[in-house]
């Protein structure tokens, strides 16, 4: 039987093989930090295949659930033993990598509290209880951490990996979009529509997607967990505002009051484990919550409006969901790009007649006015962008479209390619 490490290192080969996607600004902080890292996340974003692939390190250990200790090269150590290696590598100014850390407990945080700060330790983690504890001002190991949350691969890395392919600028950035979750990698396929590829996922992976964020909460009660799941659900039908938020899981019997102050503290370790992200609306004082993850956020919708997980589902009937959903989610995609391409702050525009698909802010001054249309595109349409972008202030107002080829318009068109080249 192969062992669980060398599942680790099959599944890195494996990658190799078909792309690599790397993941340029993480590899670079963590390169130059000079403190100790604390690497964080939810399962299957590629923090092992990170550091083994892009880090340079002396030793890597890998805690399995039954608090053995595996070496890289598969052997098993006793925990005095670890430690012994551990403090000597540390002392001699080497790196050191401990994946899944946590598992070992309280002697060894308390280890670590008393161990002179030599040398480069990597801590890599999956789970949001023990980050919280981490973290919190309790914790005697506050502040001996860089923390570097990881969670999906950049835009720019994605599309950055794609280049060597030719595809039609739909595709690319769809394709893009869907090869920034590490999990699609492996079902890459150059031949193939992107919407195609998601639904295999989706068809091969029920019991896999709401597992990698499940077992984020594994330490919490199971109460708590139902909540945590419920905000997910309720996001994913589009109820994106804490109080939409509240009321679902109130029907749902999963909080006791419909109170959106109950919640706001699920929605915070959501936010900063990187499983949500929440955007303002401008001028009001309320946010609207999304799903980071495209493949989350199809799945739950799927499940909930189709019954997903209870039944066997085909690609036929997957095809149309995902093709609902996909403009809403290259919307989002585009709009966050561009604001952390520009430094500035993501938000949206919600009036009594007209929305606007985001508002880029410089504090609070609007810089950039974007409107998305992932279709294609009638006179008609395009008129609509512009009269919509016109009925508010920004320096730049941006329609952006699957293909600007023969786009003529009064404000700047962009696409795909346009994201490409922006340095």
């Amino acid at each position: 039987m192969v062992s669980l490490l060398s599942e680790i290192f099959i599944s890195i080969t494996t990658i190799i093989l078909t792309m690599i996607i790397e993941r340029s600004a993480e590899v670079k902080l963590i390169q130059t930090l000079r403190k100790w890292v604390f690497l964080y996340g939810r399962r299957k974003t590629g923090k092992t295949f990170l550091v083994n692939t892009f880090i340079p390190h002396d030793e890597y250990f890998f805690i399995k659930n039954d608090k053995n200790i595996l070496t890289k090269n598969n052997e098993t150590l006793s925990y005095e033993t670890f430690v012994a290696v551990l403090r000597r590598a540390l002392s001699d100014q080497k790196t050191v990598v401990v994946d899944e850390f946590h598992r070992l407990g309280d002697s060894f945080f308390d280890f670590l509290h008393a161990t002179e700060k030599n040398g480069k330790l990597i801590l890599i983690s999956s789970t949001l209880f023990l980050s919280k504890r981490l973290l919190s001002g309790k914790s005697a190991l506050l502040g001996l951490f860089a923390e570097v949350p990881l969670g999906l691969i950049s835009l720019s890395d994605s599309l950055a990996a794609l280049t060597p392919f030719t595809f039609s600028k739909k595709e690319r950035l769809e394709l893009a979009i869907l090869l920034r979750e590490p999990l699609a990698i492996d079902y890459f396929n150059e031949r193939q529509e992107a919407r195609t590829t998601i639904a295999q996922i989706i068809i091969s992976s029920i019991k896999t997607i709401p597992a990698l964020i499940g077992e984020i909460f594994v330490e919490e009660e199971r109460e708590i967990s139902a909540v945590y799941e419920g905000i997910l659900r309720a996001i994913s039908l589009g109820r994106v505002g804490s109080g939409e938020i509240s009321s679902y899981l109130f029907s749902k019997k999963l909080i006791k009051k419909d109170d959106p102050s109950i919640i706001q503290q699920y929605l915070n370790n959501l936010l900063s484990f990187g499983i949500l992200k929440r955007i303002e609306i401008f001028n009001k004082k309320r946010f609207i919550y999304k799903l980071s993850s495209p493949l989350a956020r199809i799945y739950y919708y799927a499940d909930e409006r189709y019954n997903l997980s209870e039944r066997k589902i085909t690609e036929k009937e997957l095809l149309p969901i995902i093709d609902e959903l996909m403009p809403r989610i290259v919307e989002d995609t585009v709009r966050e790009f561009l604001a952390e391409h520009y430094g500035l702050r993501e938000s949206v525009v919600e009036a009594k007649d007209f929305d606007i698909d985001g508002y880029l802010l410089k504090f609070k001054r609007p810089e950039i006015a974007l409107e998305v249309k992932w279709k294609k595109l009638s006179r008609e349409d395009i008129v609509h962008s512009e009269e919509t972008l016109g009925l508010i202030e920004a320096p730049k107002k941006v329609l952006f479209v699957q293909d600007k080829k023969n786009v003529s318009a009064s404000v700047t068109v962009l696409d795909v390619e346009d994201l490409l080249t922006m340095k």
